[in-house]
């Protein structure tokens, strides 16, 4: 029963740097720095967003 709560991960916004390849939570001062032309928004998981080859950020921690 507890592989089955693992495997639930919470969907959530974030928004990736295709410069830099690190990934963010919407309201994370970084992305206020980015251009517009470099944001990737996403909807899923954490996971997903490593599977594509972002990394999270080390200030929001996403």
């Amino acid at each position: 029963m507890a592989d089955a709560a693992k495997t639930t991960e919470k969907t959530s916004s974030y928004i990736g740097n295709m410069n830099t390849k690190k990934f963010h939570y919407e309201w994370c001062s970084s992305v206020g720095q980015m251009k517009e032309s470099n944001k990737y928004y996403y909807t899923g998981t954490r996971d997903e967003m490593i599977a594509k080859g972002y990394v999270p950020c080390q200030k929001c921690n996403p």
